[in-house]
């Protein structure tokens, strides 16, 4: 039997500074974290563990976006674009040439606005359109990839209208649920993924449930703690994962830290070492360090990687959005900004075509910077950027295209 390979993705998710003095093991500026940060940077660093191919190690980093809050009582870098706009400029170059890439994390904000808080009432505020919005229409960006730890059923129908790969399931036998979380909850109230597979397997999640396996369009991949309060990585999870590969399984395996501890040491120690270790006893599997994009193409066997064209028209009907191919869920991503108040809007669009969708003219602000981004089901993202004047359609040269020229591991 033909064995499966292993693609093997670390995680960094990048939440940029922390201050709080209950914990002294936080980098409580942007300098300790650009300082524990650069350590993954090394060359030394990233080849002391080649794998199967002799090719060093690829990093996934998933930003949030601080907003939405109302206080910050651990001093977090609110804003927009603050913890991205950090990471392209000081290792975007790196990326580039590690073949990272930065992918989208939300953590959504409680009713109590609590910065360091979690909000599980998807209904209670619509804080992810606010920041797709802007990072559409100011960074040219749209992921295909993302990562909502505190998933539910609604989160789950939300995400899949536009998101083919989800990075979310956090089951593990040996997690412990009952540690203590910032706003006194316990983690297993804030994190409930019990019911999902524990074996490393890829699922379509169902309708009724998101932990179960179903027929939904969308992938969920398993995602560990390397080192945190309630889990810590072990070998036997790796090696659960090899076993899955000689069956002759393609199979994801991902373990994340985060930005504000030092703990490059740690995703060595306990991600790194075990899985080059580990390997030695499975000759007969190849495995690959791989960016989550790539990691996710590869397992669901992806064979296209190029992605949609968007075109926008005006007529007496309505803005018309046309794709050049069938894309994942049920709509492309519509936002706009007013060029008159800089009110940003997102916009749900209605299908009137195999590949068409179409939005009331009256919807739409009269001048606008206008955007509309869809994947297809591979995880291809394409997008279109045009400015609206009445019924005039130009394309817009704007501030988001000179951004995303910053790095294309921004654009996966």
């Amino acid at each position: 039997m033909t064995t499966g390979r292993l693609f093997v993705v670390p995680v960094i998710n990048t939440m940029g500074p922390v201050i709080d003095p209950r914990h002294d093991d936080l980098l409580n500026t942007w300098e300790d974290v650009d300082r524990a940060c650069a350590r993954y940077f090394e060359q030394s660093y990233r080849g002391r563990y080649p794998d199967s191919r002799g090719r060093p190690a690829v990093f996934s980093w998933f930003f949030i976006s601080w907003s939405g809050f109302s206080s910050n009582p651990v001093h977090r870098e609110f804003g927009w674009f603050n913890v991205d706009d950090h990471y392209h400029e000081r290792f975007g170059a790196a990326m580039d040439k590690f073949g990272d890439r930065l992918h989208w994390m939300y953590n959504h904000p409680p009713a109590s606005g609590v910065g360091n808080e979690w909000g599980l009432d998807w209904l209670h505020n619509s804080q992810y359109f606010e920041i797709l919005d802007r990072y559409l229409l100011e960074r040219a960006y749209f992921p295909s990839v993302i990562e909502v730890a505190t998933e539910r059923n609604d989160t789950s129908h939300w995400i899949e209208q536009w998101f083919p790969f989800d990075v979310g399931n956090r089951n593990c036998r040996d997690l412990n649920l009952g540690a203590t979380e910032a706003d006194g909850r316990k983690s297993g109230s804030v994190l409930d993924w019990g019911l999902a597979p524990d074996d490393w397997s890829e699922y379509h999640p169902s309708a009724a449930d998101y932990r179960v396996p179903g027929d939904m369009r969308r992938w969920i991949f398993r995602l560990l703690d390397i080192k945190t309060r309630i889990y810590r990585l072990r070998a036997e999870e790796i090696e659960k994962a090899f076993r899955r590969c000689r069956a002759g399984r393609d199979t994801f395996l991902s373990a994340y830290e985060h930005d504000f501890r030092d703990r490059s040491h740690a995703v060595s120690e306990l991600l790194l070492e075990p899985v080059s270790r580990i390997a030695r006893d499975y000759p007969d599997v190849e495995w690959r360090y791989a960016d989550a994009l790539e990691a996710a193409q590869e397992v669901t066997h992806v064979q296209d990687r190029v992605a949609p064209d968007l075109r926008v028209e005006v007529n007496e009907a309505g803005i018309r959005i046309h794709t050049s191919e069938e894309i994942f869920g049920a709509m492309p991503y519509v936002a706009s900004k007013d060029l008159t108040d800089a009110t940003y809007r997102h916009h749900p669009a209605a299908r009137v075509g195999e590949n068409t969708w179409q939005i009331s003219r009256d919807a739409v602000p009269s001048r606008c910077l206008f955007a509309a981004a869809a994947s297809d089901r591979g995880g291809n993202v394409g997008m279109t950027h045009v400015t609206l004047e009445g019924t005039d359609v130009r394309d817009a040269a704007t501030a988001a295209r000179q951004k995303a020229t910053l790095g294309s591991h921004g654009l996966g």
